[in-house]
């Protein structure tokens, strides 16, 4: 944890744990205990689900759990919304059509949108107030997150399918970046302005599943 944490004002700080329980659900991780099986399943089952990404996933687990080993992520309450997304991960994996069904929802939604607004925002606040060791961090998940994104494209085996998926699973990321408004706002974040943003991912998204020879 960076020696200034503690005199970070605790507006910054309870945003910060808030949107850091987003990637390190640390109070609830037992509910999707299964999803470790799953992923290191679906890796060996498909050359393309990359090992690698399944491994940088859990180290990324890592980084959070270690930062906050002393004020602990376990006490940030997470939104319904966001329990409900990674509820329908669980299933996407046990469906016959699984790559689609988990890369429209992991790849596209969470990573694609909703990681990458909440990394933007812990990227360009940690900056702001010097919590260079967070910072350093949340770079390094940057890159990866790309990396992750760019995958899920190569396991969409029907795009008309993931086109309409992803429209329908969009206001589910809506839903949870609504949720934490209260924990968001006073970062010196507009929440219009941050659905702006996520609609236009969406449609960045969208537009390459469009442009997919699949």
């Amino acid at each position: 944890m960076d020696s200034n944490w503690r005199s970070t004002p605790l507006e910054i700080r309870e945003g910060i744990k808030y949107l850091s329980a987003h990637f390190y659900p640390e109070g609830i991780m037992g509910r999707w205990s299964e999803l470790k099986k799953l992923s290191f399943n679906a890796a060996k089952a498909i050359k393309l689900y990359s090992l690698q990404q399944v491994i940088e996933e859990l180290e990324h687990f890592d980084f959070f759990k270690e930062y906050f080993k002393d004020d602990p992520l376990s006490t940030v309450k997470l939104p319904q919304s966001y329990v409900e997304l990674f509820d329908g991960l669980v299933e996407d994996f046990k469906t016959p059509n699984w790559k689609d069904n988990v890369a429209t929802r992991f790849h596209m939604i969470t990573e694609g949108v909703l990681a990458t607004v909440g990394l933007k925002i812990l990227n360009e606040t940690s900056r702001r107030y010097g919590l260079t060791k967070f910072n350093e961090g949340i770079k390094a998940i940057i890159e990866d997150e790309a990396r992750h994104v760019n995958f899920g494209f190569s396991l969409i085996e029907n795009k008309e399918y993931a086109i309409k998926r992803v429209e329908e699973l969009f206001p589910l990321a809506v839903r949870i970046v609504k949720d934490g408004k209260e924990k968001i706002e006073p970062m010196g974040y507009n929440m219009d302005e941050l659905i702006g943003l996520m609609e236009d991912l969406k449609k960045a998204r969208i537009e390459k599943l469009s442009s997919l020879s699949k």
